[in-house]
């Protein structure tokens, strides 16, 4: 009973926060808590709720809906579409699939045609009158016209007419008008019901789903969202004439493509029966409907128990640590690991969990954003903590670096390792990042380790200075090293790899913040030399449009960092020169790929002058895809820069053709 009781609390608690946009927890967290309800104890009054009731003393005036605004059952599988299906009298079983947006619900009344108030839903009887801002949205219709066609016949408006909609944030209006804030769902949350200063409504978009006429013109949900748009309503995305089968071939596209492809956030599928007379005959059971089914999208989340916090230190010295946990399966994959970022994140995620530590046996929930990075998004039940700092179980911030025990620095939200060239990790790092960075092939993360354990490479010049020969009878996990070294050393020592443009040579270093884009981007505004470099002051760097004060200084101090140290005069020692700018065909341009990535592809795009971007902005010339139709993220930004979007292959003409 203790165990239903604390569920239900937690429950109520993240529902009256989250309708009223101050959202507990994540979406997920709050599945998993109703379905262990629903286990538990499946007849509790909670699970008949909908929404929550404004806040008291919200400041808005509360009102009361004509026509209750209910909630949908959920169908979390194809398992459980499929018994909603069977409950569906054979003969109506052809449906409407209309996007379920992820916004704030909102009743939109009219009187004579004229639009007179706009509600929240609250608690589905009881909302808030937020028409003064609702005035302001995208998408609201004010006044409906005297008639409307259905069928082709003119038909005189009702007197009083509803309109159900979905207050959202278009991805577009989030990124220029809401930066700082959490999710789009919680800036339309908050903007809609402002009482201060309601300008920022105008950003906010009122997409309609469902309209309520006296005498029930539309005899199925398809003439009536078709309906809703005639009158100028912007309406949900909807398919319609589908059986099962088109249901869930609609259901898999979403899932596969389409859902990332929108402007808006959607977290599922609103199935209904088609033919409204057989939908609305099936009834109501605790103010859901029986003719429709909310299809959510899988769950992207699920609860495990966290057993260690392992801190790895990266080449720059930066240690991140890492959460161990029993493994889950997780959109097809066993994790059993992920980041935890940095000492902020881990305050912030025992915070949130009301404590001040993270404990040994805490139950966190664990993702993989986007189907790919594992991520802890919250702790879902804390380990109780005594205050004990000697308790082993207790995770404390480290104060000496786990590989060579240097002193740690604390530099923001992160911890350094002041060992540099001291630190194991850091030179294993440092040399591995190199190889990659200029292009070396054949010359593996393992033979690197191999060089750095052995004591023979502790810079990276010292790897230019190794004898082939001596390499190769060295025992790699009990083989020789053989003709590997010959090939690595091969690549590392051609002349084209003794020659590097001077963005790369920098931007390889492992100077924090400052990659090879980066530098591309500092080279690019005339810092075009290692002599300009070293005369560079923080104030000339941050004045670079795109780079700023905090990676002004990074590259300042980093650079000369490397020339006190020596590594850059080492370097160049060993033999390797900077490259002279190209001109060519491509001069002045610059490319990004997206969707893959061709190594070749971008030497001959530099061999042509042109240089490589690793983002869109509106500077961009061109970006290239995978598939020249491509609707990824950086796709549709280009589109909307202006920037040329091409594939491959033209690409490929453009700089004279493959090799």
């Amino acid at each position: 009973m203790s165990q239903i009781i604390d569920l239900v609390t937690r429950l109520e608690a993240a529902t009256l926060a989250y309708y009223n946009g101050l959202p507990l927890m994540s979406d997920s967290a709050f599945d998993l808590l109703r379905d262990e309800l629903v286990k538990l104890d499946p007849s509790h009054p909670f699970l008949k709720r909908v929404g929550a009731a404004p806040l008291a003393g919200g400041g808005w005036p509360k009102v009361k809906h004509e026509i209750p605004m209910g909630s949908q059952n959920k169908a979390q599988s194809e398992v459980e579409l499929t018994d909603w299906v069977g409950k569906v009298p054979v003969a109506n079983r052809l449906f409407t699939v209309t996007e379920k947006m992820d916004g704030i619900s909102l009743e939109l009344s009219y009187l004579n045609g004229k639009l007179v108030r706009g509600a929240t839903r609250g608690d589905g009887e009881i909302g808030e009158d937020i028409t003064r801002n609702v005035m302001l949205m995208q998408g609201v219709v004010r006044q409906l016209p005297a008639t409307f066609l259905v069928g082709g016949v003119p038909i005189p408006m009702p007197v009083k007419v509803n309109v159900r909609a979905e207050i959202v944030v278009t991805h577009t209006d989030f990124e220029q008008f809401f930066k700082g804030d959490s999710n789009p769902r919680n800036s339309a949350s908050g903007t809609a019901k402002r009482q201060s200063d309601p300008a920022k409504c105008k950003y906010l978009t009122a997409v309609a789903y469902q309209l309520i006429l006296e005498g029930n013109a539309c005899v199925s949900k398809a003439q009536e969202l078709r309906l809703l748009a005639s009158l100028g309503f912007k309406v949900v995305g909807w398919h319609h004439d589908l059986d099962q089968q088109g249901v869930q071939a609609v259901y898999d596209e979403y899932v596969k493509t389409k859902r990332d492809a929108l402007d808006y956030d959607i977290d599922g599928l609103i199935i209904e029966v088609q033919d409204r007379d057989a939908r609305e005959a099936m009834g109501v059971h605790d103010g859901r409907p029986k003719g429709s089914v909310a299809y959510k999208f899988p769950h992207e989340a699920k609860a495990t128990i966290l057993r260690a916090i392992r801190w790895q230190v990266g080449s720059s010295g930066r240690l991140t640590p890492v959460a161990e946990f029993d493994p889950v399966n997780l959109a097809g994959a066993n994790v059993k690991q992920a980041s935890l970022h940095n000492i902020s994140y881990i305050d912030e995620l025992a915070r949130q969990a009301g404590q001040q530590v993270l404990v040994v046996g805490d139950k966190i929930l664990v993702s993989r954003r986007n189907d790919v990075i594992p991520y802890v998004e919250e702790v879902l039940e804390a380990v109780d903590y005594d205050g004990d700092e000697n308790d082993p179980n207790v995770f404390h911030t480290p104060k000496v670096c786990p590989v060579c025990g240097s002193a740690l620095q604390r530099d923001g939200e992160y911890l350094m390792c002041s060992g540099k060239d001291a630190c194991p990790a850091q030179v294993i790092g440092t040399i591995r990042r190199w190889i990659q960075k200029i292009g070396v092939k054949h010359f593996g993360d393992s033979l690197v380790e191999l060089l750095c354990e052995s004591g023979r490479v502790k810079t990276i010049a010292d790897i230019y200075r190794l004898d082939v020969s001596d390499v190769a009878i060295m025992d790699m996990g009990g083989r020789r090293v053989g003709g590997t070294a010959d090939k690595a050393f091969h690549n590392l020592r051609a002349p084209a790899a003794m020659e590097l443009p001077l963005h790369v040579f920098v931007g390889s270093l492992g100077i924090n913040m400052i990659g090879r884009s980066m530098a591309q981007t500092i080279v690019e505004a005339g810092f075009d030399s290692l002599d300009k470099m070293t005369r560079a002051t923080p104030a000339q760097i941050a004045a670079i449009p795109g780079v700023g004060q905090t990676k002004a200084d990074a590259f300042v101090d980093g650079f000369w960092d490397l020339l006190d140290r020596g590594v850059i005069t080492d370097l160049l020692g060993v033999g390797l020169r900077i490259q002279k700018p190209k001109t060519g065909v491509l001069s002045g341009k610059s490319y990004c790929f997206t969707g893959f990535r061709d190594d070749t592809l971008e030497k001959a795009i530099e061999a042509q002058g042109g240089t490589i971007k690793s983002g869109v902005s509106k500077s961009l010339t061109v970006l290239v895809t995978k598939e020249a139709n491509s609707t990824s993220g950086k796709a549709q930004t280009a589109r909307k820069y202006g920037t040329e979007v091409i594939g491959v292959d033209e690409m490929w003409q453009r700089v004279g053709g493959k090799p």
